[in-house]
C-alpha cells in the first residue's frame, strides 16, 4: 500500500502546484493557503489545501488567473503572457 504524502515544504508545495516558492509565500501571505508551524521544522502546508486552492474560484483557474497568479512569482513572464502577440502560444 502506497501512502500519499500529506504534508509540504515550501520547496514541495511549490513543485506539487508547479509554482514558484515566492508565489507559495504570496498565497500564504494573501491568505490562499495556511502555513502550519510545524515544531523546529518550519512551516508545512496540508495537501488537501493545496488541492482545494486549485479548486477554489480564484487567480488561476482561468487565463487572466492564470497570468495574475504567475505574476506574483515573476512579473515579467506575466507581462509577456498577457498580449496580443502570444495567441500563437494560447493555442498550443
Amino acid at each position: 500500500m502506497v501512502t500519499q504524502q500529506e504534508w509540504f515544504t515550501v520547496e514541495e508545495a511549490a513543485e506539487y502546484l508547479r509554482l514558484s516558492k515566492r508565489t507559495i509565500y504570496k498565497l500564504c501571505q494573501d491568505g490562499y493557503l495556511v502555513g502550519y508551524r510545524a515544531g523546529r521544522r518550519g512551516h508545512r502546508r496540508l495537501r488537501k489545501e493545496l488541492d482545494k486552492l486549485m479548486e477554489r474560484d480564484m487567480p488561476g483557474n482561468d487565463h487572466e488567473g492564470l497570468v495574475a497568479l504567475n505574476a506574483v512569482g515573476n512579473p515579467v513572464l506575466a507581462e509577456v503572457w498577457d498580449n496580443e502577440n502570444d495567441e500563437a502560444y494560447d493555442r498550443l
